[in-house]
């Protein structure tokens, strides 16, 4: 149970005053109102990202500065300061049950944004700062050798951050845009999947090398897109460009994706995101049923859930009464909004409902996150 996450807790966020989360499950799915704030809750997520990659002050600037980031409901003196924290559970070589807490905050943010950042081991253990990385000493090397774990390194790649917390690292945040896909730009960038999918043709070229994953992708899109009987890549003759090619049953000739449905080019999209992820980090997945069936939409979490693991899960968003009727017990976090801030609460009742679970929550028997 390497490096599993047990706590999120951001603060000064948009609509987010303050939000706690325990108890993360490996599939987690929020639900809720329009403006409630579930993308508001990635968002942040993927700021953190941008702090761990880039630094405090680009991330902040790559989202529009201090009026596009802090909480809208706060004081200006409370605004300036965002704060997140997270608690990590993971096994050592001993196979002793270790916690690592990483906590940081940025002040100033509407000035000069400075950054303080701790990772603290065990409940009562050392605490390190960004400083004691760069201690040429032994008490230095001492800190970087207890961001090991189990052969993850947990060192950094940026000075000025711990990016050592891999799992923040490799957040992939997406919102899918079939009509991104569709265009004619070119896009050769294979490393992943962008936000909103517009380099599509060029991972799944990537993907394609390996059999076992181009079949699956295969098998899951004629099991969902009737009449399908195959989805590829191919090149330009002329350009050079890597593009999407659909062979449909009993048609010679194979179709482009400017002619293909969203419904379509967003399964496959979706596809791509979870079986292209990283060893280490978490999925985030804006409303993935869009222009799918619902039979499609249950498929779907049944893959998602066996997909996600502690070490990588998968966290969607939804409006989706098919979808919320497929989760089970812990899974779903229902999303709410009152007097203008984001709250959140685990529904940890499924299995002793009397009713199915997306009536009870359309009903509002379980109280909030209703998806109006």
């Amino acid at each position: 149970m390497r490096g599993s996450i047990r706590y999120i807790k951001i603060a000064n966020f948009r609509s987010i005053d303050q939000l706690e989360l325990h108890e993360l499950k490996p599939f987690s799915v929020f639900a809720g109102s329009n403006g409630a704030g579930k993308t508001h809750f990635f968002e942040a997520l993927d700021f953190v990202n941008s702090v761990i990659h880039i630094g405090a002050y680009k991330a902040i600037k790559k989202r529009g500065g201090f009026k596009n980031i802090h909480c809208w409901k706060r004081n200006f003196d409370a605004a300036r300061v965002f704060e997140f924290k997270s608690v990590f559970e993971f096994e050592t070589e001993t196979r002793q049950i270790e916690t690592l807490t990483y906590h940081f905050k940025i002040s100033q943010l509407e000035t000069h944004p400075y950054l303080e950042e701790y990772l603290l081991q065990g409940s009562r253990g050392k605490k390190w700062t960004v400083a004691d990385f760069f201690k040429d000493n032994q008490e230095g090397h001492q800190a970087k050798e207890a961001f090991q774990c189990r052969g993850q390194s947990f060192l950094p790649l940026f000075p000025l951050s711990f990016s050592g917390m891999p799992f923040f690292k490799h957040f992939r945040f997406y919102r899918i845009e079939p009509r991104e896909i569709k265009t004619t730009v070119k896009n050769d960038d294979d490393f992943e999947l962008s936000e909103n999918g517009c380099n599509l043709p060029a991972v799944l070229s990537r993907l394609e090398t390996n059999k076992s994953i181009r079949e699956t992708i295969n098998e899951w899109m004629e099991l969902i897109i009737p009449g399908l009987e195959q989805v590829r890549t191919q090149t330009e003759r002329l350009t050079g460009e890597i593009v999407l090619a659909f062979q449909e049953e009993n048609v010679a000739q194979a179709f482009p994706a400017h002619l293909i449905s969203d419904g379509t080019l967003y399964l496959l999209s979706l596809l791509v995101a979870i079986l292209d992820r990283p060893d280490f980090g978490a999925t985030l997945i804006e409303e993935p049923e869009r222009g799918l069936h619902p039979q499609a939409i249950m498929e779907l979490v049944d893959s998602f859930r066996e997909q996600a693991t502690y070490q990588r899960p998968i966290w969607i968003t939804t409006h989706n009464e098919a979808l919320v009727r497929s989760l089970k017990n812990n899974e779903l976090w229902l999303v709410d909004k009152k007097q203008g801030v984001t709250q959140m609460k685990q529904v940890q009742v499924v299995d002793k409902l009397a009713s199915s679970l997306d009536q009870a929550w359309l009903t509002n028997a379980l109280g909030g996150g209703l998806p109006w």
